[in-house]
């Protein structure tokens, strides 16, 4: 029986994460507050099956999350907007803060929704946030970054 001599690597067998990409919904928060919840979302009339949902009110008016981007990524892509079963008439700002800079910034009312895209290269740290403006302390406004993804 003969030796057999090691076979030498290829570059496909190695799997670049980035290349990939990873669903928010797939990591842990470093800190968050206010309800964070990591499945389904509707908004707009979609349906988001990887979504990360923010809630708020006016007694509670801003939500975040926040992640360890672990400098291995390039772009952070959502689709964002309060999701389907928010009260009528409530409108939510959404923010994306990188290493401490605001990346991303708009308010949306309900029934409409934004396509968001951020450059995340070499960031340590990512945070999501919702802020709530309006006065009524009794309903929850949730806000949906709709299949959260990192690529």
């Amino acid at each position: 029986m003969t030796e057999s001599e090691p076979s030498a690597s290829t570059e496909s067998e190695f799997t670049d994460p980035a290349a990939q990409g990873q669903y928010l919904t797939d990591l842990d928060t470093l800190t968050s507050s206010g309800g964070v919840d990591a499945g389904a979302a509707d908004i707009n009339g979609r349906g988001f099956a990887r979504s990360v949902t923010l809630s708020a009110n006016a007694a509670g008016p801003v939500s975040f999350a926040e992640y360890n981007l672990g400098r291995q990524w390039r772009t952070f892509s959502a689709t964002v907007g309060l999701r389907d079963d928010s009260p009528t008439g409530g409108s939510l700002t959404f923010e994306v803060v990188v290493d401490g800079s605001k990346k991303y910034g708009k308010g949306i009312p309900l029934g409409e929704s934004q396509e968001v895209k951020v450059d995340v290269t070499h960031a340590l740290r990512m945070k999501l946030i919702i802020t709530y403006a309006g006065q009524e302390a009794g309903s929850y406004y949730y806000g949906s970054w709709g299949d959260a993804k990192l690529k």
